[in-house]
């Protein structure tokens, strides 16, 4: 079985490996999945795994300062005693920039200065999480990716921007890019760069 997370890794690391093995749990499935080892690979695109200090603010509400005091969810725990193998992956397309006209890099901009508390020329990302942020401690695997390698694109977090309402209305349609232009980790050729690591 693979566990396959986006920004849902934030759920996961805090809610399912504590939970099952704190409580064992009720569900047949997670039990079955614990007891039976039968979560292979765990694979996060774009996820942040960590909130530092320098943060200016906590987008995951305290979620992964948590999941930093629970020593059943760091990477250690997951990789070399559970035996699953761990991925994370990140763009290092984008650069967050104020004083643009460039969209894209004033979105990173403002996703990247209250994630880091910086926007400076070293901070890339995929527009959205910056690498900085973007991995769990070794042992679990980080994988950069660049660019489309067919397209030369840079692969975004997602191929829509983020906006405000999605805050207090999560089925509120966020607004499209351009689709002809839309690479982002689950385009065909940029799946093609990490579903290798599922085993």
């Amino acid at each position: 079985m693979l566990t396959f997370s986006h920004i849902a890794d934030i759920f996961l690391r805090e809610n399912l490996w504590p939970f099952i093995e704190k409580f064992r749990s009720s569900t047949a499935v997670s039990r079955m999945a614990l007891e039976k080892n039968m979560i292979s690979s765990f694979i996060t695109l774009g996820t942040p795994h960590e909130s530092p200090d320098t943060a200016l603010v906590d987008q995951t509400r305290g979620l992964l300062r948590e999941i930093a005091e629970t020593p059943s969810c760091s990477s250690n725990t997951i990789v070399k005693e559970r035996g699953i193998d761990t991925t994370c992956i990140c763009s290092s397309s984008l650069s967050g920039n104020f004083f643009t006209t460039n969209i894209e890099e004033f979105v990173a901009a403002s996703s990247y200065l209250p994630l880091l508390g910086k926007t400076d020329s070293s901070v890339k990302g995929d527009g959205i999480v910056p690498l900085d942020l973007a991995f769990m401690e070794e042992p679990a695997r980080r994988v950069v990716l660049p660019e489309c390698p067919i397209t030369g694109r840079p692969i975004r977090h997602i191929h829509v921007l983020p906006t405000p309402w999605n805050l207090w209305d999560p089925s509120a349609r966020s607004i499209p890019l351009d689709d002809a232009d839309a690479t982002s980790y689950v385009s065909p050729d940029i799946v093609a760069q990490w579903s290798q690591f599922i085993r």
